[in-house]
């Protein structure tokens, strides 16, 4: 054997293929390199939370509001058929009475906050007053934001329906 090789210990060997000849073994340096990132560990886990609430909250929020549009549109829609059918079958001035009776129980329903004296509205269809048209109308509200005094009414859904109305024994509508 070789004297020069038995004397020497041996080096480790870089990738590039050059021995290193440095105080600590190249396995140290990544370990120290590695201590220097230390101080953002768990920052990963606020980057996320941080992120959910940029993003998800918004969108979450964005949803309750089309969901209040989507019960406000399907309530006037039902307030509109109900009252039309009431005025199509029953004569006189009690069914416009019984009408807004109909109205409020078909918002209230949908929880749509809206008065059924303002909400219902009658209208002659031609000049004799044979038909009626039945407008509703309600607002909506922004979520959480209506508390506050901000955001009231900031969609008008409204449903619209032509009836032919009711005739009396007497023959007047």
């Amino acid at each position: 054997m070789n004297r020069r090789a038995q004397s020497r210990p041996h080096t480790p060997v870089e990738p590039s293929g050059r021995r290193w000849s440095g105080r600590r073994a190249p396995g140290l340096r990544l370990r120290r390199a590695g201590r220097r990132g230390e101080p953002e560990a768990g920052n990963a886990a606020v980057e996320f939370i941080g992120w959910t609430v940029v993003l998800v909250v918004p969108v979450v929020y964005l949803l309750v509001a089309l969901a209040q549009v989507q019960a406000a549109s399907f309530a006037v829609a039902s307030a509109a058929d109900a009252a039309s059918r009431i005025l199509e079958v029953e004569p006189g001035e009690t069914a416009v009475a019984h009408a807004r009776v109909a109205v409020s129980l078909a918002l209230s329903d949908q929880g749509v906050d809206a008065d059924p004296a303002t909400a219902l509205s009658v209208g002659c269809a031609d000049a004799a007053c044979t038909g009626a048209v039945v407008r509703v109308q309600a607002g909506v509200d922004l979520p959480v934001l209506a508390s506050a005094g901000v955001g009231r009414d900031v969609v008008v859904v409204d449903a619209e329906r032509a009836v032919t109305l009711a005739v009396s024994k007497g023959g007047a509508p």
